[in-house]
């Protein structure tokens, strides 16, 4: 049995601890005082009686209240003390401690345990929503009391559960009762169980998931946050003598939990390429991971501070980052069956995600994201069962010095009898930092969509009854997903961010797409919000948050890309990304310049024009192979329909050798308008030449070799 009270609503019934029968701190001392000044070969010393406790994990010590305090790290931290040296509590006792929140627990967590599965014993800790608890065996039930106030985040906190058998609990925030429970019965005590301090003796099951949560399980988690003097004492405190406990300790102002910044990099602009480094989050969750040098990679742009991170917290998804730090990203390739979401958000420690890259040149850098979708259940998605090939992806990211990218997604559909029930490959997700709310990184009007003619629709998020709903998103009738969308065939989707950029994407003629409004829960945001993805080590396909106390994300919209299809069953999708600081219209003749790009025609010159590759967003051509390619002369046919918005030329077998470019008889200079670049392979050397010109005429391009390379 369960029972809650929150007696800032409810008028309790008993009571409890006051007057002369019960005992003072001063008169009596804790029978068990963690203190967290010294830990000396992985053991702590409890400073009221000659015991040492068994820690291990992640943990650090900082300043704290009195002394030194403990930080636990939130994932692996572990205090446990033998059951055989722990204070046995029978008729009454007393649990306070200091505390400081980085993060609520994923579930429940305790400060301080001593419990048998729920039948036995007591345990106080703290909730999802930051509540402070006290459960214990009671009269043949277990029983929960419950705080109405959230603990502060990032704030010293004082918490005290009294319990005095027959008679009652309290619970104490600063001093002040914050829950109490009228209780018949005798505490059953669970003596044979060892006692913990931070951390639940099993897996727990991650609250508040997103329906019908297949993919969320039990995992280990422990309080993030800090720790200090904690003590049990076994007898019964006073409401005064709580409250002088609070009073006593002068905490400093702030507790030693640093700021927790999603790593980008540094702020732009910055050299254009695409360049491996380590990206740190916080020192707790940095040190989770067993990594060399250059797990991450980082691409600048000369000409924005706009910036792209593939980076192991978002499992390599990789985001587009504005000016002012704020984050929007993609879920990729997602499917579903009986054990929930299959995707690369649940590949927690990256075990079937890698990022490498492929070219990197002042012309061009192509960065290649390679994964297998997996469910919470760590299982990958079966796509040929004699050959034992499981559903991989590969993306390939083409980056240009304009600050566009384009992304390639190739995968080989699984065989007969295997087949996705459903395929997602695109929906937009804006991410958060801890301490942020949707409405802090999201305009209202957060959603502009445009098709090729111009015509456009911008998306709001009100707070009305008729698109909040809590239901799943693949019902059959989901008022939460705008389906009939206005313009009738947009290729164009800006997302409105509280910054100067806005990031865009682009999609071929025949996209799909649909904005999602649902799962907007007016006690957190006027947006939805998630925590199961980013960052987040712990088992789960979808939780709600609880605050804005860990990085979240939300969806805003889902596209369906025009698939091309392959020999040997594979398919392939091309986006092309990028951000704006101007009007959303201004990026018309850049979608033209890609979906309807311009005529190439080869004027002079013996080269084989192999055409416009949209995955690209680059005209190909290829070299003779039994002789290196002499002078060409090319021509865009741009005009208003197709324009010419920077492009790059591939020489496929050019060799070695390096060039003159002319436009429109113009000899340019290495710079801005003309970037070149070589790609080596085992088959020779491609020569890549970027051009950055805008035009609805006709342009000429010359390409020669310098005379020094004849």
């Amino acid at each position: 049995m369960r029972v809650d009270c929150r007696c800032a609503a409810v008028v309790c019934l008993v009571t409890l601890l006051t007057g002369a029968s019960a005992v003072s701190a001063d008169d009596r001392a804790p029978a068990a005082w963690w203190r967290f000044d010294t830990v000396e070969q992985g053991k702590l010393t409890d400073a009221a009686r000659e015991v040492r406790d068994s820690i291990s994990g992640g943990f650090k010590l900082v300043e704290g209240v009195s002394g030194k305090a403990l930080r636990l790290d939130g994932f692996t931290t572990v205090i446990t003390r033998k059951a055989a040296e722990t204070p046995l509590v029978k008729g009454a006792f007393t649990v306070d401690a200091w505390v400081a929140v980085a993060a609520y627990p994923w579930n429940w967590c305790p400060i301080l345990s001593q419990e048998k599965d729920a039948q036995a014993g007591y345990f106080f800790g703290i909730g999802p929503q930051g509540q402070i608890g006290l459960q214990l065996a009671v009269g043949g039930r277990w029983l929960t009391v419950e705080s109405a106030e959230r603990l502060p985040l990032r704030r010293w906190s004082h918490v005290a559960a009294v319990y005095r058998g027959g008679s009652g609990v309290r619970l104490f925030l600063n001093g002040v009762p914050a829950g109490e429970l009228e209780v018949k019965g005798s505490l059953k005590a669970a003596p044979e169980m060892d006692l913990f301090i931070g951390t639940n003796r099993k897996k727990v099951l991650p609250s508040n998931p997103v329906p019908p949560a297949r993919g969320t399980l039990p995992s280990w988690f422990s309080l993030d946050g800090i720790l200090d003097e904690v003590r049990l004492f076994d007898v019964a405190l006073s409401t005064e003598e709580v409250a002088r406990a609070a009073r006593l300790a002068a905490p400093a102002p702030l507790p030693d939990i640093p700021p927790r910044v999603m790593p980008s990099g540094p702020a732009g602009p910055g050299r254009f390429g695409a360049y491996y480094t380590s990206l740190k989050y916080y020192d707790e969750w940095d040190a989770l991971w067993p990594i060399a040098e250059h797990p991450d990679v980082v691409v600048q742009f000369d000409g924005s501070p706009v910036r792209v991170v593939f980076w192991r917290g978002l499992r390599y998804s990789p985001a587009w980052v504005t000016e002012n730090g704020l984050w929007l990203a993609d879920q990729s390739t997602e499917s579903g069956n009986q054990e929930g979401c299959v995707e690369h958000m649940q590949d927690l420690h990256t075990k079937y995600s890698h990022v490498r890259i492929i070219e990197n040149s002042p012309a061009r850098a192509v960065v290649h994201w390679r994964y297998a979708p997996v469910s919470g259940h760590d299982h990958l998605w079966t796509a040929n069962e004699r050959s034992g090939w499981d559903w991989w992806v590969d993306e390939y990211y083409t980056f240009y010095p304009d600050g566009t990218g384009v992304r390639k997604v190739r995968w080989r559909r699984p065989e007969s009898g295997l087949e996705f029930p459903w395929l997602q490959i695109q929906e937009t997700s804006v991410l958060c930092h801890p301490g942020q709310n949707a409405v802090d990184v999201l305009r209202n009007d957060a959603l502009t969509l445009l098709d090729i003619e111009g015509q456009s629709a911008t998306y709001s998020w009100p707070d009305d009854s008729s698109v909040n709903t809590r239901e799943r998103r693949n019902m059959p009738v989901d008022p939460s997903i705008v389906r009939d969308l206005k313009p009738a065939h947009p290729v164009i989707q800006v997302v409105n961010m509280r910054s100067a950029a806005r990031p865009f994407v682009m999609f071929e003629p025949g996209n799909k797409p649909n904005v999602y409004v649902g799962r907007v829960r007016d006690e957190v945001t006027n947006f939805p919000a998630y925590n199961h993805w980013p960052v987040c080590q712990v088992l789960s396909d979808g939780r709600f948050a609880q605050a804005a106390d860990r990085a979240t994300s939300f969806s805003i919209s889902q596209n369906r890309p025009t698939r091309h299809v392959e020999d040997g069953g594979f398919e392939w999708v091309a986006m092309l990304y990028g951000a704006t600081f101007e009007d959303s219209a201004k990026l018309l003749p850049l979608a033209r310049s890609w979906m309807r790009p311009p005529k190439l025609q080869v004027l002079q010159g013996a080269v084989e024009n192999k055409g416009y590759d949209v995955s690209q967003r680059a005209y190909l051509l290829r070299c003779p192979s039994d002789s290196t390619c002499g002078d060409l002369s090319l021509e865009l046919r741009a005009d208003p329909d197709s324009p010419l918005v920077n492009t790059l030329l591939v020489l496929e077998g050019w060799g070695d050798g390096a060039v003159d470019v002319s436009v429109d008889k113009r000899r340019l200079e290495p710079g801005r308008a003309l970037r070149t670049g070589f790609r080596k392979s085992l088959a020779g050397t491609d020569l890549l030449i970027w051009l950055e010109k805008t035009s609805t005429e006709r342009v000429g391009i010359l390409i020669s070799r310098r005379p020094e390379q004849l």
